[in-house]
């Protein structure tokens, strides 16, 4: 079955990947360029403009909190299959209608649209208990990596081809139809070719909505894991503060396309996806994960200081390899880390703890972000992720149980 289903979820995950990238490039020219024909925002302010792009921003992780659990449990009681076509198909809804809340230039049907996606968005969760159902336990980790994979190709391919879009067209709203057509491609390809993994279904229905609450409840008290838990939240929170608001900056301060952005974010991924593919595998080899994750974290607080005070746009390329590459690899070893700090029965328990805590950091920093760079300037989000980072490296460092 793994032969059939593998491949019919890697090309799931990847097309939703490019369909939610899509947004990345738009985002800043609608919200925060008045030069472009496609900016919505007129009359509100620069401190508003940098609120509401970081509102509705966190809106998405913040429904994928909520959303990712109790999709997990309900796929546990009616099967993978169904689940993941309603996800994969209201996802595909949610971008019609961002294109049309852009073609109106309605704010209200824009953050609507996020909200739905948002909810929908949580299928990954859904994804990855496919992947369980169906891999041995000794080939989980190396599945998951190409998962993996697959979220950093549409990282890549999604803003870059949603820039392009915008580009060729001159209509931001054009590259959220064509995410709704591959969401319409994915659905059949769900449908048609999607074995159901999971055959052993619960026959109860406790579902419970805040179940991301009490993960993070669980993680406080676990007193063992709990300073891990606490830097990959904070680790997390900080890389949150580069991906939601580099496309602002690039915009206020050296006035790039969307196509530009998207090419922006096409070179993070692609360092991203050769760190994980042949970098890790060399310094695994060599180093065990606090002596990986006590350089790269240092390394991504000192990379995301500088951005905000580079002088050239050819600085901001040439820092990319020193924060992608560390953000690499202290995602992976930070994972590992956590697996290793739990027991072999608390395993799933631990990764669904790590992955709200995660959610929960992409749906509350984009907005912290966006109030603070309206007070305090476009510089706040990346001086306060670089803090995060170094409190990251504090409570596995120095207080470490």
């Amino acid at each position: 079955m793994s032969k059939r289903v593998f491949p019919v979820l890697f090309a799931t995950i990847l097309l939703d990947m490019i369909g939610i990238g899509m947004l990345i490039p738009v985002l800043p020219i609608i919200f925060t360029d008045p030069s472009s024909p496609a900016f919505i925002l007129e009359g509100y302010s620069v401190s508003a403009q940098y609120t509401m792009a970081g509102l509705l921003t966190a809106l998405f992780g913040l429904m994928q909190f909520i959303s990712a659990p109790l999709l997990g449990e309900l796929s546990d009681v009616y099967g993978r299959k169904k689940l993941l076509t309603l996800g994969v198909g209201i996802l595909a809804l949610s971008q019609l209608l961002f294109g049309f809340g852009i073609e109106t230039g309605s704010l209200l049907i824009l953050f609507i649209s996020r909200i739905i996606a948002g909810i929908a968005g949580g299928n990954f969760s859904i994804a990855q208990a496919s992947i369980a159902d169906i891999t041995a336990p000794e080939f989980r980790a190396r599945n998951f990596g190409l998962i993996g994979v697959a979220v950093g190709v549409g990282f890549i391919i999604g803003p870059m081809l949603g820039g392009f879009i915008v580009s060729a067209t001159g209509n931001a709203a054009m590259p959220f139809w064509f995410a709704a057509a591959l969401g319409i491609i994915n659905v059949i390809s769900i449908s048609l070719f999607l074995d159901e993994t999971h055959t052993n279904r619960k026959a109860e229905k406790n579902f419970h909505i805040w179940k991301g609450i009490h993960n993070i409840q669980t993680a406080w008290r676990d007193l063992d894991a709990r300073p891990v838990y606490l830097a990959s939240f904070l680790y997390t929170a900080s890389f949150t503060f580069f991906t939601s608001f580099i496309g602002i900056l690039l915009v206020a301060r050296f006035g790039l396309s969307e196509s530009a952005i998207g090419t922006f974010f096409g070179a993070v991924g692609f360092w991203i996806i050769v760190t994980q593919a042949f970098i890790l595998r060399i310094i695994s080899h060599r180093y065990r994960e606090r002596q990986v994750l006590r350089f790269t974290i240092i390394m991504m607080a000192i990379s995301l200081s500088l951005y905000p005070f580079v002088p050239s746009l050819i600085w901001i390329y040439t820092i990319i390899p020193l924060l992608a590459i560390p953000n690499g690899l202290t995602m992976a070893n930070m994972t590992a880390l956590i697996s290793k700090s739990v027991g072999p029965s608390k395993q799933g328990a631990a990764l669904g703890i790590n992955g709200s805590l995660m959610a929960l950091a992409q749906g509350t920093i984009p907005l912290l972000a966006g109030f603070g760079s309206g007070v305090f300037g476009i510089a706040a989000p990346f001086l306060a992720g670089s803090l995060l980072a170094l409190g990251s490296w504090y409570f596995l460092f120095l207080r470490r149980r």
